[in-house]
């Protein structure tokens, strides 16, 4: 040896190490978290492109507003893939009837800017209707879970 403190130099690269391994479990955290976030921000995204183009869709064959709103509402209803509209259920499909009309409006006029935005609006505020009433986002309705089953049954 040529007279180094050798536990003094151990103990100071392993700190070091240890330090390295914390930032990086710190950096392939936060990493993580954002690639979740993202995700979430596109699924919702593309569940909110989805049911819209199902409204806009059903509001296309639709000779005036009434028929309008009660398409809107059967696709609104096979998009959440409700088979009945029980008295909760009925709430979110009146809950609809603004945007379905704004919907509807759109085509009228011509589908312009003005008309767009107010779809969104339309849009922005059942969600946030949605949000309050039942406490998660809208577009997690959509969420389904399904249980893991075993792909061998003994």
């Amino acid at each position: 040896m040529t007279g180094l403190a050798r536990p003094a130099v151990l103990d100071a690269l392993q700190n070091a190490a240890l330090a390295a391994d914390a930032e990086e479990k710190r950096f392939r955290a936060e990493v993580a978290a954002g690639i979740e976030a993202r995700e979430a921000a596109r699924r919702h995204a593309f569940r909110r492109y989805a049911f819209l183009k199902a409204l806009v869709a059903a509001d296309a064959a639709a000779p005036d507003r009434e028929a309008s709103r009660m398409a809107q509402a059967t696709a609104a209803a096979g998009e959440f893939e409700w088979e009945e509209i029980d008295g909760a259920r009925r709430t979110v499909i009146d809950a609809l009837r603004p945007l379905a009309d704004a919907v509807h409006d759109a085509r009228l006029s011509g589908h312009g800017a003005e008309a767009g935005e107010r779809v969104l609006a339309a849009f922005a505020a059942f969600e946030a209707w949605h949000e309050a009433e039942r406490g998660r986002p809208f577009a997690e309705v959509f969420d389904r879970y399904v249980q893991e089953t075993p792909l061998v049954d003994f």
